[in-house]
């Protein structure tokens, strides 16, 4: 599946390439808020994480079942943001845990087989969505966010 290699390969060179310039980051950037009721860099990340694990999950049981229905989070971002309290992770660890995360899900997303592509997932009322385009949706929802880290501390 070329489609899921060049997906995989892309989160892995996303990888590599932001942690170097995170961990360059003082902790007191990756702090700071934009404005007021906006995410800070800590928290952004921490957001991917969530994107990361919720999306690890999909892609896990979609392989198993043709038909997930399966909670979104996406109304509650915010929420699971601050209970987690990113703000105040250890920043490292944070990375880290971003880092490997998505290793293993480039991992994963590589060995997704081919049939389980069109198995698709709904939460609640909204319109089902195939594995295959979840998976190119988690990519752009990364590359989304990277860029607002690049924005928000002028890369």
């Amino acid at each position: 599946m070329p489609q899921m290699q060049q997906i995989s390969d892309e989160i892995r060179r996303l990888v590599n390439s932001w942690e170097s310039r995170l961990i360059r980051m003082r902790p007191s950037e990756s702090e700071a808020r934009e404005a007021e009721g906006r995410w800070s860099v800590k928290e952004i990340l921490g957001h991917l994480v969530d994107s990361a694990s919720n999306n690890h999950q999909r892609i896990v049981r979609l392989q198993i079942t043709k038909d997930l229905s399966f909670p979104d989070y996406q109304s509650d971002n915010d929420k699971w943001v601050a209970s987690q309290r990113y703000q105040e992770e250890d920043w490292n660890e944070l990375i880290w845990l971003w880092k490997y995360y998505n290793l293993h899900l480039a991992h994963v997303i590589l060995n997704v087989r081919s049939e389980t592509l069109d198995h698709s997932w709904t939460a609640g009322s909204a319109t089902p969505i195939r594995l295959g385009d979840l998976i190119l949706d988690y990519l752009s929802h990364m590359k989304m966010h990277l860029d607002q880290i690049e924005n928000s501390v002028g890369g």
